[in-house]
């Protein structure tokens, strides 16, 4: 289907809510903002503030919590569910767009009592963040309700097993791609006689941090730059002071803008993203780190057991090794380091792949003819 034009699309309101900043968010609603629909937000505004380019009215909730599933953001929720209902009955929309099940409940809710359609965007997939009995709850709940959706978003075509089979009617896949703008294929990666490594994004203890310092510490010619934003304070603190011994090793965790991401990436050899497979959301998930190393012509380095492993392997972007293995992390960081020709060649066929299946370009095709079916 083709892309509507602005005009068409002038009175129609999207409502999009969502209980934490979130990159991804912000790359959907300007989709639908630059294509003519009218996009307001309800938004948790918690961990890092959200930027808000284009203008788009966001009704904020400002109770600073951690992001995640912990005993304090718990406690907060409520407050958050309040404030989600109150603005989605006292807002005019047309539709609503809910992101994860803290706010699709409630919306589905709202949209069955204004007869109004509702998409629900799964960017985790919650129950699987639950401990025990709690989970297997939250995930039936979860699985019987999102069918009543008009449309289920996912981030990965592996989700699709992790949901459950395919149990709605009308499941459609937006991976967490960058948009091309942010990338200049002038721009050289780096070629000083030190091997770069760079991290960045949201920085939590289930992904092999402190692992990933200790084995670039003892390389010679390697290093590491860390930029993003750890919301675990006695992890980020054994990290500064891991940062502080090791004169290889660079890190910044109080949050960074997006695009110091993208030129930190782009100026560097390689990347790399380790997700604790044991953790079920961390097995599907489909991180914009991926995608940014694509993007940026650089190998990537992840965990076997993951869907990013398959991705990997797929394109042949990178390398895959266990989970929490250092020997097989310095191995696969010294055979890129040594080999510049298959550092290259990894760098090539991911960009390649960015090109041809994974541009935003398309997903933002994909989104529009979303809301093409929801609104006819």
């Amino acid at each position: 289907m083709s892309q509507l034009p602005p005009k068409s699309n002038k009175n129609t309101k999207i409502l999009m809510v969502i209980s934490y900043p979130d990159s991804r968010l912000k790359k959907e609603m300007e989709t639908l903002k630059k294509n003519g629909y009218d996009i307001e937000v309800i938004m948790w505004e918690r961990g890092w503030p959200f930027p808000n380019d284009q203008n788009i009215n966001i009704k904020s909730l400002k109770i600073n919590a951690r992001i995640g599933l912990n005993i304090k953001s718990l406690l907060f929720y409520p407050i958050w569910w309040l404030f989600l209902t109150t603005w989605l009955f006292r807002t005019r929309w047309d539709v609503v767009h809910a992101v994860n099940f803290d706010t699709y409940l409630f919306a589905l809710l709202v949209a069955k009592i204004k007869k109004r359609p509702i998409v629900y965007d799964i960017f985790d997939f919650y129950g699987d963040m639950m401990p025990g009995l709690l989970r297997n709850i939250i995930v039936r709940l979860d699985r019987y309700l999102l069918p009543f959706s008009d449309v289920l978003i996912l981030a990965d075509d592996s989700r699709v097993e992790q949901i459950g089979g395919n149990i709605h009617k009308n499941i459609y896949t937006i991976n967490n791609s960058p948009t091309e703008d942010l990338f200049d294929m002038n721009y050289p990666n780096n070629d000083d006689n030190s091997f770069k490594v760079f991290i960045g994004g949201k920085i939590i203890e289930e992904r092999c941090l402190d692992l990933i310092i200790s084995t670039v510490s003892e390389m010679k010619d390697v290093d590491l730059i860390i930029r993003g934003h750890c919301g675990e304070p006695v992890f980020k603190q054994q990290l500064m002071q891991l940062g502080q011994t090791y004169e290889n090793v660079d890190l910044y965790l109080d949050g960074v803008p997006y695009d110091e991401i993208i030129k930190g990436t782009m100026d560097a050899n390689l990347t790399i993203a380790l997700y604790d497979p044991k953790i079920p959301n961390n097995k599907y998930a489909s991180p914009n780190k991926l995608f940014e190393a694509m993007a940026s012509k650089i190998p990537i380095i992840v965990n076997e057991n993951t869907s990013m492993a398959t991705m990997v392997k797929k394109e042949d972007c990178g390398m895959v090794i266990p989970y929490g293995n250092e020997k097989a992390l310095k191995e696969a960081i010294l055979s890129l380091k040594e080999n510049k020709k298959l550092q290259k060649s990894l760098g090539y066929n991911g960009r390649k792949a960015y090109e041809n299946k994974y541009n935003w370009t398309i997903m933002e095709e994909r989104l529009l003819n979303i809301y093409d079916q929801v609104l006819s």
